[in-house]
């Protein structure tokens, strides 16, 4: 599940290398945090979550110290923007009984759809199985299985120790792979999931 652009550019170790205004934040790390947004909430409404992120961001820059990099700071942010707005959601829903649209992901930076309709599919069963999970286990699981950030990555983001994150993990892993079992057992192919 990981995959390869996933540590790309969290290596930069922050403030004397970003010029830290809002406008340079934004052009230097706006693409990257509208494809942890997509990854994280959805395709439905990236601007806006893009947007709220980014006024954090701008009450926020003048604390940034520089203890971390920036874009662990940044993407500390965007988890908390999106879980909060992923919380108004479920009330949302459960207020008005409606059911919300099925989360698809689209293609980071333009990368061509390729591999076979299976392929595909299993990606679709991925999110469906991530979006009936706590936010908990969601979000570390996209944090280490999609993102690839280290578990140290995790632990500052989350604020929670590295050892925290390795137990979480795995228990969250055991999770995905129970629901999995239970509600896609036929797409995916009975002896497909025994294996797992």
């Amino acid at each position: 599940m990981r995959t390869t652009e996933s540590v790309e550019g969290l290596e930069d170790e922050c403030a004397s290398e970003v010029a830290l205004d809002l406008d340079g934040v934004y052009r230097q790390h706006a693409a990257r945090v509208s494809r942890w947004v997509v990854r994280l909430w959805g395709t439905r409404d990236v601007e806006d979550v893009l947007h709220e992120v980014f006024m954090v961001v701008q009450r926020r820059l003048p604390e940034f110290r520089g203890d971390a990099a920036i874009t662990t700071w940044l993407f500390a942010i965007t988890v908390r923007v999106v879980s909060a707005r992923r919380r108004k959601e479920r009330w949302r829903r459960r207020l008005f009984a409606r059911h919300a649209p099925e989360l698809y992901v689209a293609p980071a930076d333009g990368e061509a759809r390729e591999g076979s309709a299976k392929q595909r599919a299993a990606e679709t069963i991925v999110y469906r199985v991530l979006e009936a999970m706590s936010e908990r286990d969601r979000t570390l699981l996209i944090l280490f299985e999609l993102e690839g950030l280290s578990g140290e990555r995790i632990a500052e983001v989350l604020s929670i120790s590295e050892d925290n994150v390795w137990v979480s993990l795995h228990r969250a892993r055991i999770r995905f792979r129970k629901v999995v079992s239970k509600r896609f057992a036929r797409e995916l192919g009975a002896a497909d999931v025994e294996s797992r």
